[in-house]
């Protein structure tokens, strides 16, 4: 894989594991443990903001809507 693949992986991942609420055990498992946070501790509203912004940019806008409706939903515990 190049580095735009790991970061896409990275991303999704990130993904799966806050907003899916996949464990990210399995995909480390798998040696796919790619992530932009992590999963061991408090997810950051900085953290879901760079993941808007990706998803934005892959006009993936269904998993946009998902964060921003995690954030306004208070799932925040760090700024």
């Amino acid at each position: 894989m190049n580095i735009d693949e790991y970061v896409d992986v990275a991303f999704r991942n990130s993904y799966a594991v806050i907003i899916d609420d996949k464990d990210a055990q399995d995909l480390i498992k798998k040696n796919e443990g790619y992530f932009i946070h992590n999963p061991a501790k408090s997810i950051s509203l900085n953290v879901l903001h760079d993941m808007k912004d990706y998803f934005s940019s892959t006009e993936e806008f269904e998993k946009c809507i998902k964060i921003l409706k995690y954030i306004d939903d208070g799932n925040i515990t760090e700024l």
